[in-house]
């Protein structure tokens, strides 16, 4: 009985030694990782002057057309996807009112023209009786009180002349605001590109200071907005290039890209995935473009990695990790 008590605790001695060796061992191969792992990270940086965030953008951004006016909708002639050409009839609006008010705008400018053609007429036939007067009374063969009356008769038809022609011009100006208010019925597109959304259809009823109506991407060469940390402010101007990647396990190469502006003013980072460690991180905002014309999709996360003095990657540089940029 003795002698199996002693054999049952030789033999937990071994298994409880066996598993404590085992759990070593482990330890040592995660730390080994762990530590050779690090400076493979440490070492891809280092060959940048700087590594930003970005998103793919396109200059100026994307377009949010509103409608000028309020109004029901009475066509919508594009669809999601669509390419455009400049000043392309996107929809326009009922239009009877305004349309209405341009005829009738238009009928007061014809008016207006019409008593100015009859004045003009007058005012020619007064002026050669009053010449015809006055040439009468200086030979005295007329009454001098018939060529007075005659001279003020012609001042008075050049005085309603002028005020019929300063009608025409208000009728003019009024012809033309009718005709604007007409045109704001319609919503065409501003530039060349491709309807992303549209928000309005047939039959709504819309307000001039709703939403956008539209969303229209120009066509315009795409551009990396990057988020430049702080620290690298000072290592980087327009002219370095840079590698744009994927933002991705996979980081795909997207193309060599040139910095065409550092903005002057430090804002909060807005690309950073863990925006809680790195509270008081500040960035400036960076644009590049693309070396070769690229047509990514707007809004894809990248990462820029910017080469000292437009270097290839492999020389010497500034080690710069990315730090909530």
């Amino acid at each position: 009985m003795v002698k199996n008590r002693y054999a049952w605790r030789a033999r937990y001695a071994a298994l409880l030694s066996a598993v404590l060796l085992l759990t070593a061992a482990i330890a040592v191969a995660t730390a080994a990782d762990h530590g050779s792992a690090k400076p493979a990270a440490k070492s891809d940086n280092s060959h940048y002057a700087a590594v930003a965030r970005g998103r793919i953008d396109v200059e100026g951004g994307l377009l949010d057309l509103h409608m000028p006016v309020s109004g029901g909708v009475e066509a919508v002639t594009v669809h999601a996807g669509d390419r455009v050409d400049k000043g392309q009839l996107l929809a326009r609006l009922n239009a009877h009112v305004a349309q209405a008010q341009v005829h009738i705008a238009q009928g007061k400018l014809s008016q207006a023209r019409s008593q100015s053609h009859i004045l003009a007429d007058r005012l020619k036939a007064a002026r050669r009786r009053a010449g015809t007067l006055r040439s009468a009374a200086r030979a005295g063969a007329g009454s001098t009180h018939d060529a007075d009356a005659a001279a003020e008769k012609v001042h008075d038809l050049k005085w309603q002349l002028d005020s019929a022609r300063a009608e025409i011009d208000i009728a003019q100006g009024k012809l033309a605001i009718a005709r604007r208010r007409l045109a704001q019925h319609r919503i065409k597109a501003p530039v060349a590109g491709r309807i992303v959304q549209v928000h309005i259809h047939a039959g709504d009823h819309v307000a001039a200071d709703a939403g956008p109506a539209f969303e229209l991407l120009p066509d315009r060469a795409r551009i990396v907005r990057a988020e430049l940390n702080q620290e690298y402010v000072g290592a980087v101007h327009k002219g370095m290039s840079a590698q744009v990647v994927l933002d991705d396990a996979g980081q795909t190469p997207l193309g060599r890209a040139h910095i065409v502006r550092v903005g002057d003013v430090f804002h909060k980072p807005k690309l950073d995935n863990d925006p809680g460690q790195n509270a008081g991180i500040r960035t400036v905002l960076c644009v590049l473009a693309f070396d070769k014309p690229s047509h990514r999709r707007i809004g894809q996360r990248v990462l820029v990695r910017i080469l000292p003095g437009g270097s290839q990657p492999g020389h010497d540089a500034a080690k710069a990790p990315v730090k909530g940029s």
